[in-house]
């Protein structure tokens, strides 16, 4: 909370020195223009009211919005884009019939509480709120307001599931904008077309939507902060491609552009810096991943206090890279932390709760300390039982979890029901079934039924190979190579397996 009084009240200390400033460069310099010094002034009354609209949200917000206050303060509109004399200039000129010209600005403030909304997680809010004010706008034929307000309905309906009916609305408000020539906006526009139409695997519509924002970046003449806003979505897009190499270059672009820009303690350098190191995680850079994901884990800190949902997120992605590197101490120490966290801010039966104890889970199968690992998996998957649809994606974690443990606990017996149950999940990710069905095979071996066990292991084998894990997936095949041709006898319990995979989380 102190941290984002301190951001709000820097804002309003900016406001007042451009007041003043532009104020001066009229009445005392005189080196500006009445028309000048109205058109500053009501863009800054409508920064004005951008800072009111949060103030007053933040004043009732509950968990959810409390997590991106922070977020919300540095996402105001900055008073120093009312210093730009080029762009205020260039942009389409207000109505001057007095009664129209009110109609505006009574319209900008509606659309200030619904950015306010959307900024603390209030959705549904904030969307009854836009589809209320659209029309009215469209109505004042005002165009930088007419694409405000479509800009804020149809990423709103995006978010609420109706993307094809967001994108369109998205469109046209890049039209608006570039028609009303607010170049700012237009840039943001594009930002959220650019991750829609890419969520819609639209990805060449989405990378020419990218490239207007360049452009129109540089028709501004630079913006750090919208660049690499665009530079972020540009990476989000290659990794649903699947060129993780691209997204690479387009994040460690846009942290260097951000690393001249913002402080230090600025939310949006530690998160895509978080980005970048889960991106070197799936690449299969780990050390590179450790040293990106310990510095966002710093700037997180640095930026929203050790006791953030952000935090344990960072502490989760750590525990993950350190694993891959088995390093499995570390990676029980930045687990612990993550549940830790969770466990403190969402109450101990949260789903999330258990999704950070499976990562536990695993850094103590990886140790071989099998019962505490079998205690925690347990522990995990009656959360989700309790929350969660039978069928749930989310409840194989655990399950494999669950019966990982009892194999290295030799509980061959006992593991193969909660096995059975994680390779059950036919939509779970490729390698997290290729985990389960080897160690279902290995456990069906051992309690003599070696037919299934074969079929099993061929199946986990088909898994790894569509992972893209082939080395994996040439461990099991060497492992169904090492069984004798005619299988008489169960086979005798093998040394403790010490499996470690990253699962690949939903965010």
């Amino acid at each position: 909370a102190a941290r984002v009084g301190g951001v709000l009240d820097a804002y309003a200390s900016t406001w007042t020195r451009q007041h003043t400033e532009a104020c001066e460069a009229t009445r005392v310099h005189e080196v500006q223009t009445e028309e000048l010094l109205s058109q500053r002034v009501v863009c800054l009354e409508r920064r004005r009211k951008d800072l009111r609209a949060l103030v007053d949200a933040l004043a009732s917000v509950e968990r959810p919005g409390v997590e991106k206050a922070l977020d919300a303060a540095y996402a105001l509109p900055s008073p120093l884009d009312c210093a730009d004399l080029e762009a205020l200039t260039g942009q389409q000129p207000r109505p001057q019939d007095p009664a129209k010209r009110a109609e505006v600005e009574s319209l900008e403030a509606g659309l200030a509480e619904v950015k306010a909304l959307l900024d603390t997680s209030r959705v549904p809010q904030a969307l009854e709120k836009a589809r209320a004010l659209e029309p009215k706008a469209a109505a004042t034929g005002y165009l930088p307001l007419v694409a405000e307000a479509r800009f804020h309905l149809g990423w709103l309906q995006a978010l609420q599931g109706e993307k094809e009916a967001g994108a369109k609305l998205l469109e046209q408000a890049v039209l608006d904008a570039e028609a009303g020539r607010a170049d700012r906006l237009e840039v943001s526009v594009l930002n959220k077309l650019v991750f829609v139409e890419g969520e819609r695997e639209r990805f060449e519509h989405a990378q020419q939507w990218g490239r207007l924002g360049m452009a129109t970046v540089k028709r501004l003449g630079g913006d750090a902060v919208l660049e690499s806003d665009l530079l972020v979505n540009r990476a989000n897009l290659a990794l649903m491609e699947g060129r993780p190499e691209d997204a690479r270059g387009a994040l460690e672009e846009a942290s260097a552009l951000l690393a001249r820009t913002l402080e230090p303690g600025h939310p949006k350098r530690a998160r895509v810096g978080f980005t970048l190191g889960r991106t070197l995680l799936e690449m299969g850079a780990y050390a590179g991943a450790v040293k990106v994901l310990e510095e966002a884990l710093a700037q997180t800190e640095a930026a929203l206090g050790r006791k953030h949902l952000d935090v344990a997120r960072r502490h989760q992605a750590l525990s993950m890279a350190l694993r891959e590197q088995k390093d499995f101490p570390r990676a029980l120490e930045h687990a612990r932390a993550s549940v830790a966290i969770h466990r403190e801010l969402l109450g101990d039966g949260h789903v999330k709760v258990a999704e950070a104890l499976d990562e536990e889970g695993m850094s103590l199968l990886g140790l071989g300390r099998y019962e505490e690992a079998l205690k925690v998996y347990e522990a995990a998957l009656a959360m989700k039982r309790q929350h969660l649809e039978p069928g749930a994606e989310e409840l194989q974690y655990s399950y494999d979890g669950v019966g990982q443990a009892l194999l290295g606990l030799g509980r061959t017996r006992e593991a193969l029901e909660p096995l059975r149950q994680a390779v059950s999940f036919a939509d779970a990710e490729e390698d997290s079934l290729g985990e389960s069905g080897f160690a279902l095979a290995r456990a069906l071996f051992k309690e003599g039924q070696a037919e299934e066990a074969r079929g099993v292991a061929a199946k986990a084998t088909e898994h790894f190979t569509a992972a893209g894990r082939e080395p994996r997936a040439k461990e099991v095949r060497s492992w169904l190579e090492s069984l004798p041709a005619e299988e008489v006898a169960a086979e005798k319990p093998a040394k403790k397996s010490s499996r470690v995979v990253v699962r690949k989380r939903r965010k």
